[in-house]
């Protein structure tokens, strides 16, 4: 069954984090929620993707089982409700970074029309509907880094030069898992040493 991208354009649910959960999120600006994702929509996740290899492959918003068992998604969405407050706004974009490992690392960024402030309004959702090993590159993220307000504006070559840093977290994660992180974090692909296809559904 598919849904009308235009339906549903908000979404609210119970808040389930603890206060010390939010603040934890707020310091570090992302939230790993393992195995969250069931085996059968994971499966479908991938036929989907497969089969369809636009990098935005948006019309999965639209599928009944991918709304109910990702966007929607008890444990992540009760943990967006945490965040966001209620009515949140469900994404209209849907962005798979696919590739074929081994790959070499990519470069530090911030994703475009980032906001940078002490609120939280906006969240970027990483969906691993695969195991996601660190040989398979796993999205890098460096905690804390949503608070860099005048590093985080600057063009993107301005960043893209920096190598390793100290403290940065791989979201190496089993099928079905979700992270949520601020909007503004830094982040970049990691390099991959083994071997296959890798999908990572992103969205807003």
């Amino acid at each position: 069954m598919e849904l009308s991208l235009a339906a549903g354009k908000t979404f609210d649910c119970t808040a389930t984090l603890t206060d010390s959960q939010v603040l934890e999120f707020c310091k570090t600006g992302y939230l790993l929620l393992e195995s969250v994702v069931s085996e059968e929509v994971n499966r479908l996740s991938v036929e989907y993707c497969d089969q369809d290899e636009y990098y935005e492959p948006t019309g999965i918003l639209a599928q009944d089982w991918f709304h109910k068992g990702v966007i929607c998604n008890p444990a992540a969405a009760e943990a967006v409700r945490s965040l966001l407050g209620p009515e949140f706004h469900l994404p209209v974009l849907m962005s798979n970074h696919r590739v074929e490992a081994p790959f070499d690392v990519g470069g530090w960024h911030v994703d475009g029309n980032a906001r940078f402030s002490p609120e939280v309004n906006y969240l970027q959702v990483f969906y691993y509907p695969e195991d996601c090993p660190r040989e398979m590159g796993p999205t890098e993220l460096l905690p804390g880094s949503h608070f860099l307000y005048t590093l985080g504006q600057l063009p993107q070559n301005y960043m893209g030069h920096y190598g390793s840093i100290r403290g940065t977290h791989y979201t190496s994660a089993p099928a079905g898992s979700v992270i949520l992180t601020v909007y503004s974090i830094w982040h970049r692909r990691s390099e991959a040493t083994g071997a296959g296809r890798r999908h990572n559904l992103k969205y807003s």
